[in-house]
């Protein structure tokens, strides 16, 4: 009996702890339970929303990035644009220089010409007015050629 009376005082001392527990203990333990579990899904909501927020920069970011990538290459393309024109204009600007200087580097040939005929009629002229003289004086007798000579001389 002995045996007995030891298990019924126990079970009676293990009736009474869990009392004690299930009074005292056990509703702090559940009180601080659910307060750690509101923080913890306070973190978790904090969480989600923190991770949507950072989805949602991203997406933002990427964007921006297309966006600036797009405007780069306007730009880019405007700059060539302008390039292209900016060349044909000097390209037509050089042909009309070009064609000013082949203009007036005729005028000055034509100049040249006109004073060099004009040269070259007097030199002619001169050249022909001592031929015909040498032919008269060769022509012309010594007697004439006397007098001829000195109405040169006294002409000149």
């Amino acid at each position: 009996m002995d045996l007995n009376s030891t298990i019924l005082g126990q079970i009676i001392a293990f009736i009474l702890f869990i009392w004690f527990c299930m009074e005292y203990i056990w509703p702090n333990l559940i009180t601080i339970i659910k307060k750690r579990q509101s923080l913890i899904q306070e973190k978790l909501f904090n969480i989600n929303k923190k991770k949507k927020d950072v989805t949602n920069m991203y997406h933002q970011a990427k964007k921006e990035i297309a966006d600036s990538q797009k405007k780069a290459r306007d730009i880019i393309n405007d700059a060539n644009k302008n390039k292209l024109l900016i060349i044909e204009h000097a390209k037509q600007c050089a042909r009309q220089e070009k064609e000013k200087l082949i203009k007036q580097a005729n005028m000055e040939i034509k100049i040249k010409e006109i004073q060099l005929r004009k040269k070259l009629t007097t030199e002619i002229s001169i050249l022909a007015v001592m031929m015909a003289k040498k032919i008269i004086i060769n022509s012309i007798s010594c007697k004439d050629k006397n007098c001829n000579i000195e109405n040169i001389i006294n002409n000149l």
